[in-house]
């Protein structure tokens, strides 16, 4: 069943319940209402009959008391014994409740009562010297009435179900019309691949926020598949370069391997023109087998900083509080140990909520890279300081610096600068750093240093509720 089809039928359902509703309380209240002024007949005649001063009217076909009672009511009265002493028409039928009003126990007594098939309306009242007086009136008026009523309802009732069915029907084809474009749209880009077709929906209500919504998901995917497609082409750029490398040493290699196997008799002249190789020596062996060996450690820093890239930061755990000052002190002590680097540090308890292997991994790479521009001898300066709600990591070096025009550029992946390309490295180290950034609403720079050197900075934004304390140099 389609949903234009449950909406009508839920409109029609919801209309039938509330007719239902309406029908019911009125038809309770036009029966309420006949069966008071049945009852305030009733009294009126009761007093008419009181007031006569126990005068009773004659037996059939007799009008009650000239012109103040006409003949549209029975009366009969009831002794104490339960017994008929008179009647006025046909007996009514006496209950133990009109005794009990007989005998004065009860003051008065409504109830509804059935003779010869009809149904009556009976109050019963005490009268002097002892007894009861029963007075009684046909419901048939009043039940006529409400069935009347009843039919009618009935009638407005199905023609306002219908009605509102079929008025839901077409409502709601007119609502779902641009779902169905969404839909339509959906499954054209499922078909064709084709990201490039937003929905022109300008409606201010939920469904023109849903089309914005599929039309911001459509940008962002257009933009990963860009990100993704740019990535794969300069990663296989990357790679074409180690991977030619490792592949002409080791041909070279082999082929000198060949030339050496060959018996001390065979002449160059033996040998096709173009596969004339010389023998290798021990130092030219080496040589190449360390180019090799360069390549594939470049190839596997390359490989691992893809997969870094790559990787789905919710796979890596829940961002949890972590403090800045402990992570770089643990990426700076690890660092020492391994190039024996002198580290100038000032470190502020700055807590945030971020990954901390991510953000350990950002601040490696901002120190790996100060490592590698830095002369030997001069110290690489490291602080975290809290300034304005964020948390801000520097690590500086003392290198030739980067110009200006190119601060932004040096963040983009593979990009090198020209002094940069005869250095290891990948280029992909601070744009994992502005990746971890812009993961955790925060940013990385290039900004400006005293004196020679470049100064990059990881900002972050500061837990909710930390606070923060003095600096304490280490």
């Amino acid at each position: 069943m389609s949903f234009r089809t449950r909406l009508g039928l839920l409109v029609a359902a919801s209309v039938a319940v509330a007719v239902l509703a309406v029908s019911g309380v009125a038809l309770w209240i036009a029966r309420a209402e006949a069966r008071s002024a049945l009852d305030r007949k009733l009294d009126d005649r009761v007093a008419v009959l009181v007031a006569s001063g126990g005068r009773l009217p004659e037996r059939r076909s007799v009008q009650f008391f000239g012109r103040f009672v006409p003949r549209d009511v029975l009366a009969q009265i009831v002794a104490p014994n339960g017994a008929v002493v008179y009647a006025s028409d046909e007996v009514l039928p006496v209950t133990p409740a009109d005794v009990a009003v007989a005998n004065g126990r009860v003051r008065r007594h409504r109830t509804d009562v059935s003779a010869d098939g009809v149904r009556l309306r009976v109050l019963t009242v005490p009268v002097a010297p002892a007894g009861a007086l029963m007075v009684a009136s046909p419901l048939d008026e009043v039940d006529a009435n409400v069935a009347g009523l009843r039919n009618a309802l009935a009638v407005v009732a199905a023609i306002g179900v219908a009605g509102a069915g079929l008025l839901g029907f077409l409502v709601a084809g007119r609502a779902i019309r641009p779902v169905r474009r969404l839909t339509d749209a959906a499954r054209n880009v499922a078909q064709t691949q084709d990201l490039d077709q937003p929905i022109e929906l300008e409606r201010d209500d939920e469904l023109g926020e849903l089309a914005r919504s599929f039309n911001a998901m459509l940008e962002a995917l257009a933009l990963s598949r860009a990100q993704q497609h740019r990535l794969v082409t300069d990663a296989g750029h990357e790679l074409r370069t180690p991977l030619t490398s490792i592949r002409t040493n080791i041909e070279l290699l082999a082929r000198a391997e060949q030339v050496a196997a060959q018996p001390a008799a065979a002449t160059a002249s033996d040998a096709p023109v173009g596969d004339a190789v010389v023998a290798l020596d021990s130092n030219e062996r080496r040589q190449m087998l360390d180019d090799v060996q360069f390549e594939l450690d470049q190839l596997t820093e390359l490989v691992n900083e893809l997969v870094e890239l790559a990787t789905d930061q919710r796979s890596q755990g829940e961002p949890e509080r972590v403090d800045l000052a402990e992570l770089a002190a643990s990426v700076m002590d690890r660092h020492r140990r391994r190039t024996e680097t002198d580290f100038v540090t000032a470190f502020e308890s700055c807590e945030v909520v971020a990954n901390a292997a991510l953000v350990e991994r950002a601040i490696g790479n901002l120190v790996d890279n100060a490592v590698k521009w830095s002369p030997p001898g001069e110290p690489i300066e490291i602080s975290v300081a809290a300034v304005d709600r964020e948390a801000n990591v520097r690590v500086r070096d003392r290198g030739p610096g980067i110009p200006a025009a190119l601060r932004e550029t040096v963040f983009e992946r593979f990009y090198r600068a020209p002094e940069a390309r005869s250095q290891p490295g990948s280029g992909l180290g601070l744009s994992i750093v502005d990746y971890v950034a812009r993961s955790h609403n925060g940013s990385a720079s290039v900004i400006d240093t005293d004196g020679p050197g470049t100064t990059v900075e990881l900002r972050l934004p500061l837990a909710a509720d930390s606070e923060s304390p003095s600096v304490d140099s280490l």
